[in-house]
């Protein structure tokens, strides 16, 4: 049985030749990181293993002298601690009423502002246009007496001018200014006082009918100076006779040096004063609506350059005008 072995060894040799270079193939292994990334798993980070931030307590800050510290809540009973509420949702739009068929329903009905009041002036304009004069005065009378008067005077201008021929029919155009100035008489007892016009003249014959100096002319000492004033507004009372217009005055003259310079009263020669008063009453049978003033007085002796200032009142005292300083020379001898 020992020679059989070695027989059957040889018989293998020559039934199964060896190739005659044996290749072996291997990658080369990857050089290691000096620092492995850390493995990471899928798991949600452990409240209890992950540092958390350090809470602000209230107990950890200073006490500041007189305040109060709040108390920390405290959950109730099943409540989670540490979780916060989410902050409420913004204010939204009103969902409209929904339908039975799952849509919304109509917008809601909304009433109008309630329309402003109507003026008593078109309220009466448009029942006097219309034919209907007596309910146009029951309107006017909701206002004040003076603007009833003012009203009734222009209602029926107004009415007749807005369809009137005024290029081709004079006589209405004259129907209408009449209207208009009983309606401004109605207004200038009342309107503020206006001197339109101050000059020296040489010569006065009536309103707007002067001869005026020339502006660098001087005086001579205790020459005779005239100044025409025109005043509007002052109106016309009425009085049993007629009418009369009544108007005060103070004038006042002042040197260079702005010192009054005594004047002659105009009520009394023998005197002279510091500001000189006077008025003037015109009786007329119609109302005047064109109105002056003419002041005489004597020129200072002293040559040199002056004003002087015209002050004008009603007969109530009331309305006032004043004019502005009226420059005036006086020469020497």
């Amino acid at each position: 049985m020992p020679v059989r072995r070695p027989l059957v060894a040889l018989a293998a040799l020559v039934v199964l030749p060896l190739p005659a270079c044996l290749h072996i193939s291997a990658q080369p292994a990857p050089a290691e990181d000096p620092k492995p990334a850390p493995k990471t798993t899928a798991r949600a980070a452990d409240p209890a293993t992950t540092p958390q931030p350090p809470r602000l307590d209230f107990a950890s800050l200073p006490r500041v002298p007189g305040t109060k510290m709040p108390l920390r809540p405290q959950p109730g009973p099943g409540a989670i601690a540490n979780v916060q509420k989410p902050p409420p949702p913004a204010t939204a739009m009103p969902l409209l009423p929904a339908t039975g068929h799952g849509e919304p329903g109509p917008f809601p009905l909304v009433a109008p502002p309630a329309a402003a009041p109507e003026p008593p002036i078109l309220a009466a304009v448009r029942e006097y246009c219309a034919g209907r004069s007596d309910r146009a005065i029951e309107v006017i009378r909701s206002l004040d007496k003076p603007n009833q008067d003012l009203v009734l005077a222009l209602l029926p201008v107004l009415a007749r001018g807005a369809s009137a021929d005024l290029t081709n029919d004079p006589a209405t155009v004259a129907a209408l200014a009449e209207q208009l100035r009983s309606a401004t008489a109605r207004l200038e007892p009342r309107a503020a006082l206006q001197i339109d016009k101050v000059a020296f003249c040489s010569d006065v014959s009536g309103f707007g009918r002067f001869v005026p100096r020339a502006p660098d002319a001087p005086y001579r000492p205790h020459a005779q100076a005239n100044l025409y004033l025109e005043v509007r507004n002052l109106g016309s009372t009425p009085t049993p006779d007629g009418f009369v217009t009544h108007v005060h005055a103070a004038v006042e003259v002042r040197d260079a040096h702005q010192r009054l310079v005594d004047q002659i009263d105009p009520g009394d020669h023998r005197r002279r004063v510091p500001v000189a008063r006077f008025e003037r009453v015109l009786p007329t049978r119609s109302p005047l609506h064109d109105f002056h003033v003419l002041y005489q007085f004597s020129v200072p002796p002293a040559p040199g350059v002056y004003t002087v200032t015209v002050e004008l009142r009603d007969a109530t005292g009331r309305r006032v005008a004043k004019t502005a300083p009226t420059l005036f020379c006086v020469a020497g001898h």
